[in-house]
């Protein structure tokens, strides 16, 4: 198995194996994986901010697992073997189109893309606290905001969604939110969501990465509401 298996089926493949996003700032950095800000908002008193990305021209993402070969260095970095280990995603470009489109994270930041027609997978993470909110427009256009806050005391998913919903009165359009993966609700550990287009239709999942007691981890796979 490798991480050609995960990207072409992530819903089967994080069901077998314990997979999560590097958490390591230059592996989901938007340069990291070929995005790059188009537009930012900030008129919430300094406490939070909106940026859109869209994908740098020429550059496309890929990934790679930790224990693959660092196609950078050369180096390769063993990963676990078992189905409770970890194996860690990290974002790469590469120059042709594969249909991956990767949302990058940033702290007390409501990060946000549109999902083009070339697209046939996507994903967002690393999540720890964060919520991710999809939404469709009445013309079938898809969208995906990622929101995190840590400056403010009160964490929780409500918080998230009214940070998102503020986005979303300000874009030239409404995006009505149909999926939600909302942390404590939807999962309540470590995560990353993920979609796939399945026979023309986009499909959302979370995959929800928890620590085991007898040591290791497992992950839970869920469609999202």
């Amino acid at each position: 198995m490798s991480i050609r298996d995960f990207i072409a089926n992530p819903e089967s493949y994080s069901k077998g194996h314990v997979v999560q996003f590097s958490h390591l700032a230059a592996d989901v950095s938007p340069a990291a994986s070929g995005m790059q800000i188009a537009a930012t908002m900030n008129n919430w008193g300094g406490n939070w901010t909106a940026e859109h990305y869209t994908m740098i021209a020429g550059q496309f993402t890929d990934f790679t697992f930790y224990g693959d070969t660092n196609p950078v260095t050369g180096d390769h970095i063993r990963i676990g073997k078992t189905k409770r280990d970890m194996h860690s995603v990290c974002c790469r470009t590469v120059g042709v189109d594969q249909g991956i489109r990767f949302l990058p994270w940033k702290a007390n930041t409501v990060t946000y893309m549109d999902l083009d027609a070339a697209a046939t997978t996507f994903f967002t993470g690393p999540l720890s606290g964060c919520s991710i909110f999809v939404g469709r427009t009445a013309g079938g256009q898809w969208t995906v905001f990622h929101a995190n806050r840590n400056n403010t005391p009160d964490n929780s998913g409500a918080v998230k969604v009214a940070m998102t919903t503020d986005v979303i009165t300000r874009l030239p359009a409404p995006i009505p939110v149909v999926h939600a993966a909302i942390y404590g609700r939807d999962y309540h550990d470590f995560g990353f969501v993920f979609g796939r287009v399945v026979h023309g239709n986009w499909r959302f999942y979370i995959a929800d990465t928890r620590m085991l007691a007898r040591g290791g981890y497992a992950t839970r796979v869920n469609r999202l509401r």
